[in-house]
């Protein structure tokens, strides 16, 4: 069984600066106007308790919107490598607007720029963590100087980022995709990973000085909004494909209370399509919740009360991730939908007019690689092996002229998709569906 890596030590930080009504965040309302996410009999709600101390949970809101610009940045014609390097490393320009608000077409507010937060240095962040030392398997198979930097051996995730940023593009000559090894390897490197260490951690009673804080920042880094259920239909997807609203109707979209950031998101779209593995974006919020109001409840210390819940929370998030690889499998067999099966899988022939073009083949086989590389930092279902298994069956790149068929590739991913549902007994209806 795989080890949550750390509880992570923090660097100072400043937390998120208050925006006004934007970003004005942890108030002492949930979306009802009542104390602290409770009703008027005390019971508790399904919203989120809103943190006492919130330097760590909107820590963790920074995170989500400097990740998610990167991606978004590097999809550009022309990415700007200065101004990404200044967002990793938490020095962007006060005027350099963030991606998560503006593409989105929120009509309040309109614009938010890293003037009116205080960013995350996400290279020290990654570089002064245990993660640095978490060398992702088969990264050494990456071509230096094109897919990957010019040394030796594996590479962590910060020594890839720092090359994508340094050589910015959507996607390599050989299809391996910058921009989503940046975007979810900053989720994967940070927020997934402190997460689940500290979840373990309450799990396992190794707790800390302020349990109520450590919990208030894994649920950051989980990136739902205090009133999840708010954005969420009956089947517990994502209401109106909206990640981001105004819920409570004030006239502004707070990005701390009223965002759903990666992981809650995905928790969204991957929730199980029959009872036999749950719904992931319910499961995985009540459980925060639960265990939040267990931390507040206990008076005498004793913190027996949120270990279930961690493990269910850490659990379903774990589940989530693995559920996203065979997804991305899955798009990569409908990506060949129009090729026979002894085909040739290459670039042209899945419609690309060269190199700079990048393909929905691409962009899955990114996915699944770097969600592959997700459970490396945490898999308590999946072994070493295991996960090695998966990295050389994906390889280094997508398999363009390899000699590789379609048949071949299908032949591929039905191993991944079996390893993978055999760990975690997903049923077949979801398998298939996902």
């Amino acid at each position: 069984m795989r080890r949550s890596l750390f509880r992570y030590t923090h660097i100072l930080i400043l937390p998120l600066l208050a925006m006004g009504m934007v970003l004005a965040g942890c108030d002492s309302s949930g979306s009802n106007g009542t104390e602290n996410g409770d009703d008027d009999n005390g019971a508790a709600t399904d919203v989120f308790p809103a943190p006492s101390d919130g330097a760590g949970y909107t820590d963790a809101i920074a995170v989500h919107l400097q990740g998610s610009d990167l991606g978004s940045r590097l999809k550009d014609a022309s990415p700007d490598g200065s101004t990404m390097k200044g967002i990793y490393d938490g020095s962007a320009g006060g005027d350099t607007d963030i991606r998560f608000v503006s593409e989105r077409s929120l009509s309040s507010p309109s614009a938010v720029n890293y003037g009116q937060i205080s960013p995350v240095d996400i290279q020290s962040r990654i570089s002064n963590s245990d993660v640095s030392n978490i060398a992702l398997p088969t990264s050494d198979g990456l071509e230096e100087d094109v897919d990957a930097p010019n040394s030796s051996g594996e590479k962590n995730m910060d020594q890839l980022i720092f090359f994508y940023l340094d050589n910015p593009k959507h996607t390599s000559a050989n299809g391996v995709d910058f921009a989503q090894f940046t975007e979810k390897g900053v989720a994967a490197a940070i927020s997934y990973a402190e997460a689940t260490a500290i979840l373990k951690d309450f799990e396992t009673g190794n707790l800390g000085v302020d349990n109520e804080a450590e919990w208030n920042e894994a649920f950051g880094h989980f990136g739902a909004p205090r009133d999840f259920r708010a954005f969420l239909d009956d089947d517990g997807s994502i209401a109106n494909n909206a990640p981001a609203d105004d819920v409570d109707d004030d006239g502004e979209t707070d990005l701390v209370t009223e965002g759903v950031y990666i992981w809650a998101d995905y928790t969204a779209d991957r929730g199980g399509a029959t009872s036999q593995d749950g719904v992931f974006s319910f499961d995985a919020f009540d459980a925060f919740v639960n265990g939040r109001n267990a931390i507040d409840n206990d008076d005498t210390g004793n913190l027996s009360g949120p270990d279930g819940f961690a493990a269910t929370a850490l659990n379903v998030w774990e589940q989530t991730v693995a559920a996203n690889v065979i997804h991305y499998a899955n798009s990569m067999e409908s990506d060949l939908s129009d090729l026979s099966d002894g085909d040739e899988i290459t670039q042209s022939a899945l419609g690309s007019d060269g190199p700079s073009e990048s393909t929905g083949f691409e962009d899955h086989w990114g996915e699944a690689k770097i969600f592959t590389w997700t459970l490396q930092y945490h898999s308590d279902e999946l072994s070493d092996d295991q996960l090695q298994d998966i990295h050389d069956l994906l390889g280094s790149k997508p398999p363009y002229d390899a000699g590789v068929t379609k048949s071949d590739w299908v032949g591929t991913l039905d191993q991944i998709r079996s390893t993978i549902q055999n760990a975690y007994g997903f049923a077949d209806e979801n398998v298939n569906n996902w």
